[in-house]
């Protein structure tokens, strides 16, 4: 059984959630626990209170560099006396931790900015993808704005570029801070509204407001806790949002659960986490990513089989990847395959921190497009295991030569200089040009392989309304640029797995890969299905999940 603190105990008891306490149950982590009550009290001046909380910060898990970011963070919105008189208090921590026999992690350090755009754009855009809309055309003149046009530069340039843009933190963390100290400061009801909208924004869940709240109430302020919980009541009613207080979604006795984590360029990944059956927080569990196909979301075919793996008895994650979904990334519906990779390994990161899986027992799966990216990331993380792909597509090959090979070098080269015209064009103000991957609607001349798509993305059997199948159409050159089978033989000696349908016109993809890799490795095909039916169809998954159940049983060891 294990014991939980009697803060934690009445933070349950306040929530109304029930179930396994640990980081992952939509619950903020012992890590988060701290950052917000450091902010609140370094705010609030309150250095005796705020000593021991830095200690304890480091000793959850922050880095030197994590805190020290806070700090700084926190001066722009109370100042910079409070602000350095926090870091001093934290210097003299560090020399009596240090004079103690005590080595206390520094971490990474923030990367330097390379940008060089105009910074009241850079913190335009910034704000804007924090806010969830696209940036606005010149600077905005209305309310303080217009009465002072110096605040709004320097929110711009200095608190939203100088300072968001700052990669130690990610923008959830930054968020959290800031209503923090807003919530330490009270008297703020206005910016404390429009922050914790933005946190909401950013994957921080209305529980966990709840819960920094409650913090906040039993630490620092219960009249400053009062008038926040009446802020964040006035603005769930107003999105039309609820705090969650039910135990986490429970499907054939599997936990679902959604989780969130930054990749390499600090975009939030949002995924769902599934928990076997009879999960026993004393274990260690093999774990398997999931990725969705292009043009997909998390709650389709990769959250299928993601809960179907979980059944077998692993933890599983699939997740949203970055521009689509509730993932981060702006602008959205842009096709990277730079980001595409990079999210599997951010996955990997996730599982690889999680108290109940075994970091040297991960394996992943990718669906049609996201077996392409898979393949690219396994070739560079060796954290990967075991790598299988359903109905893999090669979505360079695919987007330069079509499919079946039918594009010819001349038509590629008139798309690249029609893409080079649109950007030139989209740079100089001109709308963003979209294309849709499957049609809205069918025309006599749709192929049968249109159609299959169409049944499963333009219906009830796999349609949601996250995932658009649209993208942007200049991102057509860099998936161009793409050869996911260039080193696949350095996957090797990890194992590969391809699974195919036997009447599936992208098969040639899974067999190309095939030749090319090293061994282990085999290609699995499944008599009588298509590409889409191995998305879902109970026939045929009942032939590819036990080949899947077997094939990282025997590699996940």
């Amino acid at each position: 059984m294990k014991k939980i603190s009697l803060y934690t105990a009445i933070i349950i008891l306040l929530l109304g959630i029930s179930g396994n306490i640990n980081a992952q149950d939509n619950m903020l982590s012992k890590k988060q626990e701290k950052i917000v009550t450091i902010s609140a009290f370094t705010a609030r001046g309150e250095l005796d209170k705020l000593k021991p909380e830095l200690v304890a910060g480091l000793e959850a898990g922050l880095t030197v560099n994590e805190i020290k970011e806070v700090l700084v963070h926190l001066y722009a919105y109370s100042g910079f006396p409070r602000s350095l008189r926090g870091l001093q208090t934290f210097m003299t921590v560090l020399d009596e931790r240090k004079a103690a026999g005590i080595n206390d992690n520094y971490g990474r350090e923030a990367s330097l900015i390379t940008d060089t755009r105009d910074k009241y754009e850079r913190g335009k855009e910034i704000l804007s993808e924090l806010q969830g809309i696209t940036p606005p055309k010149g600077r905005a003149t209305a309310g303080y704005a217009g009465f002072s046009p110096e605040i709004e530069t320097f929110l711009k340039e200095h608190l939203f570029a100088d300072i968001f843009e700052r990669d130690v933190l990610t923008y959830a963390q930054r968020e959290m801070v800031t209503v923090s100290v807003l919530m330490g400061l009270g008297g703020v009801e206005p910016m404390l509204n429009s922050h914790m909208n933005l946190s909401l924004n950013v994957g921080i869940t209305p529980a966990q407001l709840q819960q920094m709240i409650n913090i906040i109430e039993v630490n620092v302020s219960k009249e400053n806790a009062g008038a926040a919980k009446e802020v964040l009541k006035e603005l769930l009613q107003r999105k039309g949002l609820s705090i969650e207080t039910k135990s986490p979604e429970m499907i054939n006795g599997v936990k679902v659960e959604k989780v969130s984590f930054p990749n390499r360029f600090y975009n939030n990944v949002v995924a769902n986490l599934y928990f076997p059956p009879n999960y026993d927080l004393n274990k260690k569990y093999a774990a398997i990513v999931v990725g969705h196909p292009f043009g997909g979301v998390k709650e389709q075919t990769s959250g299928l089989h993601a809960q179907k793996m979980a059944e077998l008895g692993y933890v599983t994650l699939a997740f949203d990847a970055t521009h689509y979904g509730e993932s981060g990334g702006y602008p959205r519906y842009i096709e990277s395959p730079e980001a595409r990779v990079e999210d599997f390994s951010a996955a990997v990161d996730f599982l690889s921190n999680h108290q109940n899986v075994n970091p040297q027992a991960i394996g992943v799966i990718g669906i049609c497009g996201g077996g392409g990216y898979l393949v690219s990331a396994a070739q560079i993380d060796h954290r990967i295991r075991a790598v299988a792909t359903i109905s893999m597509y090669d979505m360079g090959r695919a987007r330069r030569q079509g499919l079946g090979d039918a594009i010819i070098y001349e038509q590629r080269m008139k798309t690249l200089n029609d893409i080079g015209e649109q950007r030139t064009k989209e740079f100089a103000g001109a709308a963003r040009k979209d294309i849709a991957a499957i049609p809205t609607h069918l025309s006599p001349n749709d192929t049968e392989n249109t159609r299959e798509f169409f049944d499963y993305y333009r219906t009830s059997r796999g349609g949601h309304p996250n995932s658009t199948t649209s993208y942007s159409y200049t991102s057509l050159a860099p998936m161009m640029n793409f050869f996911p089978f260039v080193q696949i033989e350095t996957i090797s000696s990890r194992p590969l797995l391809f699974i195919v349908g036997e009447r599936a016109v992208s098969a040639y993809f899974s067999e190309d890969a095939y030749s090319k890799a090293a061994e282990p490795k085999e290609l699995f095909v499944v008599p009588g299905a298509s590409h889409v039916d191995l998305y879902d169809r109970p026939k045929y998954m009942e032939v590819s999940l036990p080949k899947l159940d077997s094939f990282f049983k025997q590699y996940l060891k």
